[in-house]
């Protein structure tokens, strides 16, 4: 059970950190720094960490709820009847919306990472 919990919390840790980098990418500067910073100090050993369990699992939950707050500021481009809003707009090549504006968001903020990331 012990080597099911590392697992579980590094893997955990991981997926934050990447959450963090992907939001970086995506234009979202303060949900990816706070989002990184986070893994960093998760990453930190437990013997450290001078605050109770549960003021720790608060403050985790804080900082995703923020991050979640400021993904949901995510302004979606405007629908043209199928065009491009913009020319040349890398992002509204690949982004494609759902009808779920969380989820439309979010794949907006990872389409922007992905035409970042693309080589020119």
């Amino acid at each position: 059970m012990d080597t099911f919990k590392k697992t579980a919390m590094w893997t955990g840790i991981v997926i934050t950190g990447l959450c963090g980098v992907v939001l970086l990418g995506g234009g979202k500067v303060q949900s990816g720094t706070l989002l990184t910073a986070t893994a960093f100090i998760l990453a930190l050993p437990v013997k450290r960490h001078r605050l109770p369990l549960w003021a720790r699992i608060g403050l985790i939950c804080a900082v995703f709820g923020l991050v979640a707050l400021n993904i949901s500021t995510t302004e979606l481009p405007g629908s043209a009847n199928g065009m491009a809003a913009a020319c040349g707009d890398e992002v509204a090549d690949t982004y494609t919306p759902t009808g779920i504006e969380f989820v439309d968001q979010v794949s907006y903020i990872f389409a922007g990472f992905l035409a970042q990331a693309a080589p020119s």
